[in-house]
């Protein structure tokens, strides 16, 4: 792509850590305390875990920082210079505001959220096969329309209480499968 192309795009402008979470108006508090323990550090280059004990974040937002160019790691290894860890600390005192909490659980609803688990399974409506007194995760599956995995994720994790016909292979019975999805069956 030409020069041209990269400069006539047009950039969303970033947000500023401290409107992203409380993460950094946590920092911009302790800064006289942070800058004090950067000081007292021996080492020239910090790496992603000791700056983040430092700093008293976890990695994540450093992760975050550094992908939108607030914070730079270019010292050896990708860890961050300490004279960087100071610049950024810093700025943040400087400008940092409290993160409003009436807006902290906004941008979790902004986000998709994964679906709830086994929400197919919840969901399904079908007719247990008239007397059989227990299934299978594979004839569920194919009465359900899903993968038998599902099934078996299910009884692994308690949702479903499933008894072994062998060594490898499942049975579920009406009454299990009634008790742990109420409305599934017709």
């Amino acid at each position: 792509m030409s020069a041209i192309g990269f400069s006539s795009r047009k950039k969303r402008p970033q947000k500023l850590p401290w409107k992203r979470g409380p993460a950094a108006w946590g920092i911009a508090r302790r800064a006289d305390e942070i800058l004090e323990n950067l000081s007292q550090n021996p080492r020239q280059f910090i790496s992603l875990r000791q700056a983040a004990k430092i700093l008293g974040v976890s990695t994540q937002p450093l992760h975050d920082w550094n992908k939108r160019h607030f914070v730079q790691r270019d010292g050896p290894r990708l860890q961050f210079e300490k004279r960087e860890l100071c610049l950024f600390v810093k700025w943040l005192a400087k400008g940092a505001k409290p993160y409003p909490s009436d807006g902290y659980l906004e941008r979790f609803r902004r986000r998709k959220m994964p679906p709830r688990a086994f929400e197919k399974l919840f969901s399904a409506r079908f007719d247990w096969p008239a007397g059989r007194k227990s299934l299978t995760p594979k004839e569920l599956a194919q009465l359900i329309a899903c993968h038998p995995s599902l099934i078996i994720k299910a009884i692994n994790s308690d949702y479903i209480r499933g008894g072994r016909r062998t060594r490898c292979r499942w049975e579920i019975s009406k009454s299990a499968w009634k008790n742990a999805f109420h409305f599934a069956l017709d």
